[in-house]
């Protein structure tokens, strides 16, 4: 199975899930999509709002492959998981967002260079990005993440402070 996240930001992310939706019936997998308020309506890729946590994660636990906006929640869960990611960040120019801080952030990890983190910024390179994945029959290591003990650190030092 693919699992595709839009998140919960109030924008619609029409340009990732047309795009899924043109392509899905090329792809050799199952696709559900988490389309959050994007008003498009997939027709070939089974797709839902929103779920309860637990079970978003359990479709991530299950994917063969993960496409994301570059929310950091599903970059943490996709690494602890072990499971390849592809992020497709949310465009300010594209009216997905209000800020490009989720460009930034996909900067930031394609600079940084996780082998299991790919990135496309475009919608014409998803296809073959997909295929490429798929066709390495890749199953990272899951990683213990250190970034979430030290984030819940200072978080609760700044409470208690």
């Amino acid at each position: 199975m693919i699992f595709v996240t839009v998140g919960n930001h109030f924008q619609g992310f029409d340009r990732l899930l047309k795009k899924v939706d043109e392509i899905a019936s090329k792809i050799p997998h199952e696709i559900f999509v988490q389309k959050g308020y994007t008003n498009y309506i997939p027709r070939n890729t089974k797709y839902f709002d929103f779920v309860p946590i637990q079970e978003a994660m359990q479709y991530i636990r299950t994917s063969r492959l993960v496409i994301s906006h570059a929310g950091i929640g599903t970059i943490i869960l996709c690494k602890e998981y072990g499971i390849p990611l592809i992020l497709f960040p949310r465009r300010k120019k594209y009216g997905e967002h209000g800020t490009d801080h989720q460009l930034e952030i996909a900067q930031a990890i394609e600079t940084r260079g996780d082998p299991h983190i790919y990135i496309v910024y475009e919608e014409d390179k998803l296809e073959a990005k997909i295929f490429e994945i798929l066709s390495r029959q890749e199953k990272p290591l899951p990683e213990t993440n250190v970034g979430r003990a030290n984030l819940i650190r200072t978080i609760k030092t700044f409470i208690e402070n």
